[in-house]
C-alpha cells in the first residue's frame, strides 16, 4: 500500500457509534509518510456501552458523546483531536436508589501544532466534583510522536465532592463519605517522566454497620515528590477516641515505609458483640 484516497462516506462501527469523514488522503512513500484525516463520531449513547463492559455496576442515563479528529501529517504534523459531552447525564443504579452524576461538562483534548503536544482533560458535576489541566510535550515540529527526550510538563487538578458516589464500586455494605482534593504534577522527559502532587481530604468517613465499623471526620494531608511520599496529616475519629498516622514511603525498585500510628480511645470496632 503506497497511496490511499477515500471520498466522504461512513462506517457503522457497533449499534449506535458511526464513524464519519470528510476526506481521507495518504502517501506512504518515502521516510516521512503523509496523511490527511478528517472525520467525527457523530454523538451516541454511552451508558449502553458502559452496561456491556461493567454489567454489575447498574449504568443508565441519557448522556451523548461525540468526537471530532483533524490530522495533517507532511513535512510538518499538526493534529486535533476533541472527544466531548453533548447532552444528557449517567446514572447509578444501587441499592440506595437511582445516583445522578451530575455531569455537566466532559471533555479530552489533544493536540499537535509547532511540536507542543498539548493534552486538556475536563470534566465536571455536581456530585462528582471536576478535573481540569493540562499536560504538555515539546517536540520538533515534523515528528508524528513526540521522542523520548522531549521535555514533559503538566498539571491535573482533581476534586471530588461526595466520595459516596463511589458505592457502586466498594464491597456491599460499606459507606465512604467526604471530600477529596488532588494536585498531579507532571514533569522531566516524556520517556522517563517524575511524578508529584499532594492529596488532601476533609469529612472523611468509613461506616459498615453490620462490622461494627464507624469512623469519622478524618482529616488528610499527603505528598508526592518523585519516589517519595509524605503523609503530613491523617486523623480519623472513632467513638470518643482519635486515630492519628504520620510517617512517609521511599518508592521504586526497593519500596520502604516508616509510619508511626498512635490510637487514643481509638474505636475500632463497636457493635453488641464486638468492641
Amino acid at each position: 500500500l503506497v497511496a490511499l484516497q477515500a471520498n466522504p462516506g461512513r462506517v457503522q462501527i457497533t449499534d449506535n457509534v458511526t464513524l464519519r469523514w470528510d476526506e481521507v488522503k495518504g502517501d506512504f512513500r518515502g521516510e516521512k509518510p503523509r496523511l490527511e484525516l478528517r472525520a467525527d463520531i457523530d454523538p451516541f449513547a454511552l451508558a449502553p456501552l458502559l452496561a456491556r463492559l461493567q454489567p454489575g455496576i447498574g449504568w443508565s442515563g441519557d448522556i451523548r458523546l461525540a468526537a471530532r479528529v483533524d490530522i495533517r501529517a507532511a513535512e510538518r504534523f499538526d493534529a486535533d483531536l476533541i472527544f466531548e459531552r453533548r447532552d444528557g447525564d449517567l446514572h447509578i443504579a444501587s441499592s440506595d436508589g437511582m445516583q445522578l452524576l451530575g455531569l455537566t461538562e466532559l471533555r479530552a483534548t489533544l493536540t499537535a501544532h509547532d511540536g507542543a503536544w498539548t493534552l486538556t482533560p475536563v470534566l465536571k458535576g455536581r456530585i462528582l466534583g471536576e478535573v481540569t489541566g493540562s499536560v504538555r510535550v515539546q517536540t520538533t515540529p515534523e515528528r508524528r510522536w513526540p521522542h523520548a527526550d522531549a521535555v514533559l510538563t503538566g498539571e491535573v487538578q482533581a476534586r471530588v465532592a461526595d466520595l459516596g458516589i463511589w458505592a457502586a464500586w466498594v464491597p456491599p455494605g460499606w459507606r465512604l463519605g467526604g471530600e477529596l482534593r488532588t494536585v498531579a504534577t507532571l514533569s522531566g522527559r516524556f520517556g522517563e517522566p517524575r511524578y508529584g502532587g499532594e492529596v488532601t481530604g476533609s469529612g472523611l468517613s468509613l461506616r459498615n454497620l453490620l462490622q461494627g465499623v464507624n469512623v469519622s471526620d478524618g482529616q488528610v494531608s499527603a505528598r508526592l515528590e518523585g519516589d517519595k511520599a509524605t503523609i503530613e496529616r491523617f486523623t480519623l475519629k472513632g467513638g470518643d477516641g482519635t486515630l492519628n498516622v504520620s510517617g512517609g514511603a521511599t518508592l521504586g525498585k526497593a519500596p520502604q515505609a516508616k509510619l508511626q500510628i498512635k490510637a487514643d480511645r481509638f474505636r475500632a470496632l463497636g457493635r453488641v458483640d464486638r468492641l
